[in-house]
C-alpha cells in the first residue's frame, strides 16, 4: 500500500512538473508574441530588404566575397554599383557633423543605426521585378530621375533640352531629383516618412550624378548599348564604370574587402585631393548654393570626362554601338583614377548637402521623441508580461486545487482497499 501511495504521489509530482514546464514554455511564447507584435512592421521591412541589402551589409562588416567574374549589370539606369554607391555613402559619413549624424539618423529606419551606405542603392532595388516583386511597378516613375543623357558627343550638359527644364512636366532627370529631394529633405513640413524617403534618394542620386555615363549619350542609353571586352570578357560600357573597375580594383588590390579600399579613399581625400575639396563644393548658381547641391555643375563635369575619357578607347579612338570595344590593363590604369576621384567628390559632395540642410532645419534633435517612443514600447512589454505571468500563476493555482481536490484520500487500510 505504502509503495503504490508512493508511486501514485510522484505520478502527481511528474506531472506537476511537466505542469510547471509547460507553463514556462507559454510564457515564453507569450513573451515573443509580445515582441513580434511590438516590431511587427519592422520585422517586415527587414526581411523585405534582407536580400536586397546583402551587399551593403557585406561592404559594412568587410566580407564580400572574391571573385574572378563580376556580375554584368543588367539594370540599365543603375548608377554605381552596390559597392559604389556605398562608398561615396560611406565616405560622405565619416564628413558629416555631430547635428548631420543625429539628423540622419532620425530619419533612417532604425535597424541602419544612423548608416547611410545600407539604403544607398534602394533606389535601384525598389524599380526592379528581381529585388521588389510586389511592388516594383509602383515605382517606375522614378526610373528616368537616375540619368539626364545628353546629345552625342556635344560634350556639354543642357538643362532645357536634356531635362526639359521650364517645362511644366520636366526636370525629370538626376538634376531635377537632386534639387526636389535636397528641397524635401530640408522641408520640416513634410512627416518623417516622406523625408526619410527623400534622404535615401538624394543620397542615391548624388552618387549617380558622379558616376559620368548618367550623362552619357542619348543615342547609346547612356553606353548601355556600346559593347566589347574587357580583359577577354563581355561587358557592356555602362556596365565597366558602374561595377566592373570597382570590383576589380577591390579585388586586386584589397584582397576583396571594401572596407580596406574606403580607407585608401579616404586618405587619398585627405592628401592628394585635401586641396580641392572647397572647390568641389562652391555652386556655380545662387539657387543651388542655398543647400550646395550643385547637380548641374556635377553633370556637366560628366559630359566633359565623357568626352575626353570614357568614351574613348586606349588608342583614343571615339567607341560608338557599331563597332565592338577591346578594353585591358591601358583603359583600366587610365580610367580607374577618374573612377577614384568620382567617387570621393561623391561622398565629399553629399557631406556637404546634409549638412548643410541641417544648418537650416529647426527640428534636427528627436532624440527626445524617439526615447519617449521607445520608452512606451518598453512599459507597455513590461506591463503586458506582468499580466500574462499573473494570469498564468493563477490557471496554475486553479489547476493544482482541482487536482489536490480530485486526489484519493486515504484514511484507513479497509478505504483504500474498497478504492482500489
Amino acid at each position: 500500500m505504502k509503495e503504490r501511495i508512493r508511486e501514485f504521489e510522484e505520478t502527481l509530482n511528474q506531472r506537476d512538473q511537466q505542469l510547471k514546464n509547460l507553463e514556462s514554455l507559454v510564457t515564453k511564447l507569450m513573451l515573443d508574441l509580445a515582441k513580434h507584435e511590438a516590431h511587427e512592421e519592422a520585422l517586415k521591412e527587414i526581411k523585405k530588404l534582407e536580400r536586397k541589402l546583402e551587399d551593403q551589409r557585406q561592404f559594412v562588416s568587410s566580407s564580400l566575397d572574391d571573385s574572378n567574374s563580376p556580375p554584368l549589370c543588367k539594370n540599365p539606369v543603375n548608377g554605381w554599383g552596390g559597392d559604389g554607391h556605398s562608398l561615396v555613402a560611406s565616405i560622405a559619413q565619416t564628413l558629416l557633423n555631430e547635428q548631420s549624424l543625429t539628423f540622419v539618423r532620425n530619419h533612417l529606419p532604425w535597424y541602419t543605426s544612423g548608416n547611410i551606405s545600407m539604403l544607398a542603392s534602394w533606389p535601384d532595388y525598389i524599380i526592379y521585378p528581381d529585388t521588389n516583386p510586389v511592388d516594383y511597378l509602383n515605382w517606375q516613375w522614378s526610373k528616368q530621375l537616375h540619368f539626364a543623357d545628353t546629345k552625342d558627343w556635344a560634350c556639354v550638359y543642357d538643362r532645357e533640352k536634356d531635362c526639359n527644364w521650364t517645362s511644366t512636366s520636366g526636370q525629370q532627370c538626376v538634376d531635377g531629383s537632386i534639387q526636389n529631394y535636397t528641397t524635401r529633405l530640408a522641408d520640416s513640413q513634410l512627416d518623417d516618412i516622406q523625408r526619410q524617403e527623400a534622404l535615401k534618394f538624394l543620397v542615391h542620386f548624388i552618387g549617380d550624378a558622379h558616376q559620368p555615363l548618367h550623362a552619357g549619350f542619348h543615342g547609346d542609353r547612356g553606353g548601355n548599348s556600346i559593347r566589347g571586352k574587357f580583359f577577354g570578357k563581355e561587358i557592356n560600357l555602362h556596365s565597366l564604370w558602374d561595377t566592373v573597375m570597382i570590383e576589380r580594383r577591390i579585388t586586386q588590390d584589397f584582397h576583396g574587402q571594401p572596407s580596406l579600399y574606403l580607407q585608401y579613399l579616404l586618405t587619398q581625400m585627405k592628401t592628394h585631393y585635401a586641396q580641392n575639396i572647397s572647390d568641389w563644393t562652391n555652386c556655380s548658381t545662387s539657387d543651388e548654393s542655398r543647400y550646395l547641391a550643385c547637380a548641374e555643375l556635377w553633370i556637366v563635369e560628366d559630359a566633359k570626362l565623357n568626352c575626353d575619357l570614357v568614351y574613348r578607347d586606349e588608342n583614343n579612338q571615339p567607341m560608338s554601338v557599331s563597332k565592338e570595344f577591346t578594353l585591358g590593363q591601358t583603359y583600366y590604369n587610365t580610367r580607374m583614377i577618374i573612377v577614384e576621384q568620382r567617387l570621393i567628390q561623391g561622398g565629399v559632395r553629399l557631406a556637404a548637402v546634409i549638412n548643410k540642410i541641417t544648418e537650416s532645419t529647426t527640428d534636427i534633435d528627436k532624440s527626445n521623441k524617439t526615447c519617449f517612443a521607445s520608452m512606451s514600447i518598453v512599459m507597455i512589454l513590461f506591463v503586458h508580461s506582468i499580466l500574462i505571468l499573473i494570469l498564468l500563476g493563477y490557471t496554475f493555482l486553479r489547476r493544482k486545487r482541482t487536482v489536490v481536490t480530485q486526489a484519493p484520500v486515504f484514511r484507513d487500510k479497509n478505504e483504500y482497499l474498497t478504492i482500489a
